[in-house]
């Protein structure tokens, strides 16, 4: 199995510049900086009412400010006072009516699977660098790409805490992820991100990870990757390999595929099944369930191959601005009813920072 999903990695690496750029049909929301932000700042409630709906794209809206412009990405907020934003569109359009009102054009790019579009809703700027009652957490309004001011909290998880695993998802380019541990990843480029655990450099422990995404589409993400770590007081390293799978079920859960392989590991590797990729081969599958204010809870089963027992996890994840804080209970062997992270179960907390 190990050789077969080295050549599995060697295929994609050859060819993740092609499947990286593939996409359904279905637009991810890219949130786009306005042109003017000094234009921006004196109109933060600039608002456009939904005239007429002129086919299953496109919209007309009627506004009495001026501060729109084409290309740009804003959102739509439903009459309906409890649904909030149930989409985005794209301006296409901007025609000056001379007395005193715009009247927008504008192209739908992603709708809320539990709201139809109404003459009446509201086109409006919409400020994602911090909390907003009004954008309600769901699968649907997840923001993949934007300029790095953009919340956390609407940004697809890239980790689930060290226990739990890597999400397919690489940190967008010029980001920084750091742990309290001191675990620093990178994104490199927009489908790479790399990474290492910076005290243990410094201790003896050598270790780099990097992690590619190989394919992206509205609804599933597939990553690859390899971690390396020397172990301190020892000849021996190990090198793991990473496969990663993410998939959007529902419009409120997003379920996350881990297969973690050895390809050379250290004689007391068993010991430290608790951390994954570290020179353990184990299959995890588990959900992201998303709250109406963005914050997650996560939970799945996973099995270990060298003990050949199933452990699991349960996460509740508290997401500000920038900074990510969890507990979870964890086990590496949830049929031994006893303390512990070698053979059963463990409590854990997680922090680190986005930015």
């Amino acid at each position: 199995m190990t050789l077969r999903l080295v050549l599995f990695l060697l295929l994609t690496l050859g060819s993740s510049f092609t499947w990286a750029s593939s996409m359904d049909d279905e637009v991810p929301i890219v949130v786009r900086e306005p042109a003017a932000e000094d234009v921006r700042a004196l109109h933060p409630e600039s608002r456009a009412r939904v005239q007429s709906i002129i086919d299953n794209k496109t919209l007309k809206a009627i506004s009495t400010f001026s501060d729109w412009y084409i290309g740009e990405i804003i959102a739509l907020e439903s009459q309906t006072p409890a649904a909030g934003i149930i989409g985005f569109v794209e301006v296409t359009g901007i025609e000056n009516k001379q007395d005193g009102t715009y009247e927008l054009t504008a192209e739908l790019l992603r709708q809320s699977r539990l709201n139809f579009i109404q003459v009446g809703d509201q086109l409006m700027h919409l400020d994602l660098s911090s909390e907003n009652e009004k954008y309600k957490g769901t699968t649907d309004l997840i923001v993949t790409q934007s300029g790095k001011n953009i919340s956390s909290k609407y940004k697809p998880l890239f980790t689930q805490g060290v226990a739990v695993g890597e999400t397919a998802q690489t940190l967008w380019q010029g980001e920084y992820m750091i742990t309290w541990f001191g675990q620093v990843n990178y994104g490199l480029k927009k489908w790479l991100t790399v990474g290492t655990v910076v005290p243990a450099d410094f201790l003896g422990a050598v270790n780099a990870s990097a992690k590619m995404q190989v394919y992206e589409s509205y609804s599933n993400v597939f990553a690859a990757g390899l971690t390396y770590a020397k172990i301190p007081n020892q000849t021996g390293s190990t090198l793991n390999l990473n496969v990663h799978w993410d998939s959007i079920s529902s419009e409120s859960v997003v379920s996350h595929t881990l297969l973690t392989v050895a390809l050379f590991t250290f004689d007391e590797a068993q010991d430290a099944t608790a951390i994954k990729s570290l020179g353990t081969s184990s299959f995890q599958t588990g959900y992201e369930f998303i709250l109406d204010n963005w914050d997650r809870v996560l939970l799945g089963p996973s099995y270990n191959f060298e003990k050949k027992a199933v452990g699991g996890y349960l996460t509740y994840l508290k997401i500000w601005d920038k900074f990510h804080l969890s507990f979870s209970l964890n086990a590496t062997d949830v049929a031994s009813l006893k303390f512990s992270p070698v053979d059963g179960y463990y409590l854990l907390f997680d922090a680190y920072w986005r930015f």
